[in-house]
């Protein structure tokens, strides 16, 4: 048995979830765990019977990336990226001490982190020479990557994978990609140290809805992302062109909106702040999305075709990767209006093309065991 502190320092986001995916693994194989999160994070492990200290407040990450967003507005690129590294360095050197005492009360033996964390895992490897381990929650990150990061990247994001997190990863000791290779433009030939997983699944415990399993039509998910990134325009649209299909449809919208805020809904929706989008898809036919890396592999898990309008962050890349596998029909966000998203969910529905290519790859997918491999990889280290 290992003790391992698990730093999960940058809100509930899709980063979250692959991580959690690994820890459950690595503490059902008989390790310790320790988390060290922020109040999202905190919140969203309470009840699970993890340990987790939170960070203080004055070191949540949300609040910086907004400030230094707004600071960053009219620099040079040359300028934003070095402030976006200076900054993200200072808020690692803040961490680090708090980091170090767990590691010196646990006597830990291993780091585990999402990018967000591997700033604060490199210094402080540095320091004492524990090994660390990075779950990327996204397509593959490295060098010399299947497509140009510019093509995958929304520019804000860009900036923060090319100045901070890409440099950082030719620190790391083992980094887990929680993608599919096949999914990811068959790129096979990765670096040393860097390895495919696939998807890392994890889904907050919580009732499924009787109504599921009802009798009736299919469904259809309609998702927005897990982080606030004003994407209620989608959910809008989406309820207005699924309106007209013969679907149920569940929208999940988090914790940033409120449900009235989609009012009028269509007699075949519902509004949620949360269901486990694994009982809807198990159910479903369609899944329209933002192009979130977490739900597109879920949605591909459980052989459900899509319909993506890619947001902001990695969601352009992530779309791309589905379209080209012929599982989905994208939608750019500068173009999304009711009637394009009625006819690309008429296409996807009445292709059965989309649907047969994403049950191949979810008969695939099902066939490995994603988690396992993580933690044997870790438990390798």
């Amino acid at each position: 048995m290992k003790k391992i502190i698990v730093l999960a320092t940058a809100g509930a986001g899709g980063d979250l979830q692959p991580l959690l995916a690994v820890a459950f693994g690595l503490r059902e194989r008989g390790h310790h765990l320790v988390f060290f999160g922020d109040t999202a994070v905190a919140a969203a492990l309470r009840g699970m019977g993890i340990e987790t200290l939170g960070a203080s407040p004055e070191h949540e990450l949300g609040p910086r990336l907004i400030a230094l967003r707004k600071e960053r507005q009219g620099l040079p690129f040359a300028a934003q990226a070095e402030l976006t590294h200076r900054h993200l360095t200072m808020w690692s050197q803040e961490l680090k001490p708090a980091v170090e005492g767990l590691l010196h009360e646990h006597k830990a033996d291993l780091l585990v982190t999402s990018l967000f964390g591997a700033g604060v895992a490199q210094l402080v490897s540095a320091q004492s020479g524990i090994p660390w381990c990075v779950i990327n929650s996204t397509f593959y990150v490295g060098p010399h990557p299947p497509r140009p990061l510019e093509l995958d990247f929304h520019a804000r994001t860009l900036l923060l994978f090319r100045s901070y997190f890409i440099p950082l990863l030719d620190h790391a000791p083992l980094i887990l990609h929680a993608t599919d290779p096949v999914f990811d433009y068959n790129h096979t030939v990765l670096p040393a140290r860097h390895h495919y997983v696939g998807p890392l699944l994890w889904e907050a415990p919580a009732p499924i809805p009787a109504y599921l399993a009802e009798p009736g039509a299919p469904w259809a998910l309609v998702t927005l992302s897990s982080m606030v990134q004003d994407d209620l325009p989608l959910a809008r649209a989406a309820l207005i062109a699924l309106a007209a299909h013969p679907l149920r449809v569940v929208v999940t919208i988090g914790n940033g909106y409120q449900p009235a805020q989609l009012h009028p809904v269509p007699p075949n929706a519902r509004v949620e702040r949360y269901v486990p989008h694994s009982a809807v898809l198990e159910r479903g036919r369609l899944l329209l999305s933002h192009a979130g890396h977490g739900s597109v592999m879920k949605a591909l898990w459980y052989g459900v075709p899509l319909v993506l309008v890619p947001w902001d962050r990695d969601q352009p890349g992530v779309a791309a990767r589905a379209e080209q596998l012929g599982t989905a029909f994208v939608v750019t966000r500068d173009q999304l209006t009711d009637t394009l998203l009625t006819e690309a969910i008429t296409g996807v529905l009445s292709d059965p093309r989309y649907r047969q290519k994403a049950q191949a790859i979810s008969r695939r997918l099902q066939a490995e065991a994603p988690i396992a491999t993580a933690c044997g990889l870790i438990e390798q280290m």
